[in-house]
């Protein structure tokens, strides 16, 4: 496994200089040499054995600022653990880290075009993020100094492509309307294709190392239903929302199976339970977890916005930070998924069927179980198939009545 994600990142930077010659990977402990003219080198960090990001080797005030990125989700020793490795990237300790990767800087590749976009020369560290259909690579770019001018995202794949082309949308849609007071987003700084790829260019979000982890177990509710409010229309029923036709289309999507069924059941329960009741409709993050955002002089800091949506009803965004923070603690299960539930403040009310909090849970549960149904559908689906499953057993728990 380890062996396949290092020649995933190989390929990545191959496909970043395509017309360079492969990328070179090396093992130069001791070395404190610099890459030959016309390369370009990354250290592998944090080794061979469990890579998790390329960092630029002749650049090392923006290596530093690689490991800068703080998200409220971190416990105090990994904080404590990023900037040691911040502090040895920055004294230039280059023998630490002795896996490092070296390509010829060709023309036509991807760092001269986002050099050309950012007006300037600019070096990037690499991240790949976990094994799935819609990975993508995730650039910071960093000037000459190592100053942080932006992050990008490549759609490398089609899957990838449909994420990065969302969060275009989702950018150019929030960058037009704005954001509630107190929440800061990166800006859209540019989206082209490059060699057919499409790559989006945005702002950088400076997060601070002190996030108080214990503080991730308190949900910014006041900021998630402002972000809600900030695009509302009038009331209607949750079956005359786009969201409801979103998920009908995703039922739809499935292969004819006992699951599609199980799905479809459920459906038509939620759409029981909701009856002609007036919902307002407004926005929803769709990925709002304790990794993607910081605080930061008392603002909430938000990225990764690539499933933002608008025509749904309030409360997604805290049922889906609840869920996803006690599933990462504790594993996922129905169990985790019911106590992130009420972590995020919902009561699921078994005395009656007219509850407005196992409404909310229940269309919460069938947007993120349509979601991950159609991701197991992909390639490499299988690393979600579980999650899926378990998803589905609480959505049909929770709109059925089930209570806890």
């Amino acid at each position: 496994m380890t062996e396949g994600l290092i020649e995933t990142y190989l390929s990545t930077l191959h496909n970043m200089w395509p017309t360079s010659p492969e990328p070179r990977l090396l093992r130069s402990r001791g070395s404190r040499r610099s890459s030959a003219a016309g390369d370009v080198g990354f250290y592998v960090l944090p080794d061979l054995s469990a890579p998790r990001m390329l960092v630029p080797a002749g650049n090392p005030v923006a290596a530093a600022r690689s490991m800068q990125r703080f998200s409220a989700a971190l416990s105090m020793p990994d904080t404590v653990k990023r900037l040691g490795v911040s502090a040895t990237l920055r004294s230039r300790s280059g023998f630490v880290f002795p896996d490092r990767i070296e390509v010829v800087d060709g023309a036509g590749s991807l760092r001269a075009w986002l050099g050309d976009v950012l007006g300037e020369p600019v070096d990037f560290s690499v991240a790949l993020g976990t094994a799935r259909a819609n990975r993508k690579p995730v650039l910071q770019v960093f000037d000459a100094k190592g100053r942080s001018l932006a992050f990008a995202k490549v759609g490398a794949t089609p899957l990838a492509e449909v994420d990065v082309a969302a969060e275009v949308a989702a950018l150019t849609t929030l960058g037009r309307a704005g954001t509630p007071a107190g929440t800061v987003i990166p800006r859209l700084i540019h989206a082209a294709r490059w060699e057919g790829q499409l790559v989006l260019v945005m702002s950088a979000l400076e997060t601070s190392w002190w996030q108080r982890p214990g503080r991730q177990w308190e949900l910014p509710l006041a900021t998630m239903d402002a972000l809600h409010a900030h695009f509302a229309t009038d009331p209607v029923p949750l079956t005359d929302m786009p969201l409801w036709q979103a998920l009908s289309e995703a039922c739809d999507q499935l292969p004819s199976s006992t699951t599609r069924d199980r799905l479809s059941a459920g459906l038509a329960a939620l759409a029981t339970l909701a009856g002609d009741r007036d919902l307002v409709p407004g926005a929803w993050h769709g990925d709002w977890t304790p990794w993607n955002m910081a605080r930061r002089r008392g603002l909430v800091q938000l990225w990764d916005w690539e499933r933002f949506e608008t025509g749904v009803p309030a409360g997604l965004d805290r049922c889906h930070y609840g869920v996803n923070a006690v599933c990462r603690r504790d594993g996922v299960s129905v169990r985790s998924a019911l106590i992130g539930l009420r972590l995020a403040g919902v009561e699921l009310d078994t005395r009656s069927d007219a509850g407005h909090d196992r409404l909310v849970a229940a269309t919460y549960l069938a947007a993120i179980t349509c979601r991950y149904l159609v991701g197991a559908q992909s390639e490499l689906g299988a690393t979600i198939r579980s999650r899926s499953q378990a998803m589905l057993d609480t959505f049909e728990h929770v709109v059925r009545g089930a209570g806890r």
